[in-house]
């Protein structure tokens, strides 16, 4: 108990001594930043000039990596900016949920988000029966992410991403985890595929309008979540394989805007419009990073023994049934002149 008490003591001490570090005030003449005056505001990147192509339209291209961010005024900052600003003294204040992005729950669950999906009741129970499960924040081991399935559209449309942008197509490079994916913008007037197959980031294909670029996105399979872990909402994981989404990009400055209106006749009683978010172009040193998938889908492989043995690829187990009387005697004469190695034994 004694020991018990003196690593409370020392731990407590310990705490006290960092917390009065970040307190006390930095001497002036030490990169201490003048007080702000009424005319000396921070500029928005968005108030930046904004780069433009050879046909006028807007220059996406450019790394991205910072995602709302503003050092300026903490009472014109959007929803969900990050505020970091210094003081006259030379103290630093950090805000990570900005001034419209904070709360404090008052007791028991805190509420769901106030942009929650509009789920019909039958989904709304299912929905919430998943985020019982949820082990901690907005995610638990159930998330399509922590099987590297890429985050699908609208979750894993903003992040840490690649813009590659011509005429005819724009590519999108996003680093991210547990592992990198991508998606391609087609511009060229073409339309979707009638005989589509559905997948994670789906198909897109985008016009201009103005200074937005306006995609639409269609072939969304049904294995990603609206949202989960920082890209919210809480309350908003299942779609169905009819979802559409429309998307609105908007660069002013050194600031990229993204807006989608989600569309799912399955699930939703109306459109779903999402919070807009932001990002900032990187430096000119910054770039993407490699990334790899985290996860490996090992169960399935087979050490060669004598009764499992490499054959070929997508043999079947009942040759005969499939193919006709004899096939399976050729599978196994095959066999014979293939290397023999693991994976791939019934």
């Amino acid at each position: 108990m004694k020991h018990l008490l003196m690593s409370y003591s020392v731990m407590i001490l310990t705490v006290v001594a960092i917390v009065c570090l970040f307190l006390v005030p930095k001497p002036a003449a030490q990169d201490a930043a003048p007080a702000k005056t009424a005319t000396s505001k921070a500029v928005r990147p968005s108030a930046k000039p904004t780069p433009r192509l050879a046909d006028g339209h807007p220059d996406l291209n450019g790394f991205y990596n910072n995602t709302d961010r503003y050092t300026g005024d903490p009472t014109e900052e959007n929803p969900g900016e990050h505020i970091i600003n210094r003081t006259a003294d030379g103290n630093i204040f950090f805000d990570y949920a900005g001034a419209n992005g904070g709360g404090v729950a008052t007791g028991g669950e805190p509420p769901p988000e106030a942009n929650e999906p509009p789920y019909k009741p039958e989904y709304m129970e299912k929905v919430k029966a998943l985020v019982a499960k949820y082990d901690y924040g907005n995610t638990s081991a159930l998330d399509p992410q922590h099987d590297c399935k890429p985050l699908g559209v609208p979750r894993g449309a903003m992040g840490i991403m690649q813009i590659v942008q011509t005429p005819k197509v724009t590519a999108i490079l996003y680093e991210a985890d547990p592992g990198p994916y991508y998606r391609v913008i087609y511009t060229d007037g073409r339309q979707h595929p009638s005989d589509l197959d559905t997948s994670y980031m789906g198909h897109s294909i985008g016009h201009w309008e103005g200074d937005t670029l306006v995609v639409d996105v269609v072939g969304l399979n049904d294995e990603t979540w609206l949202g989960g872990g920082f890209t919210g909402p809480k309350y908003g994981n299942m779609h169905s394989d009819k979802e559409h989404v429309v998307e609105h990009w908007t660069r002013k400055g050194d600031q990229l805007t993204y807006e989608a209106t989600v569309e799912d006749p399955v699930m939703f009683t109306k459109p779903w419009v999402i919070t807009p978010r932001h990002a900032q172009i990187a430096g000119d040193s910054d770039y993407i990073q490699p990334q790899m998938c985290l996860n490996n889908d090992k169960p399935h492989f087979i050490q060669p023994s004598d009764k499992d043995h490499y054959q070929c690829n997508w043999c079947q187990k009942d040759s005969d049934n499939v193919y006709g009387q004899g096939a399976s005697a050729d599978d196994q004469a095959r066999s014979k002149t293939l290397p023999q190695r693991a994976g791939g034994g019934e």
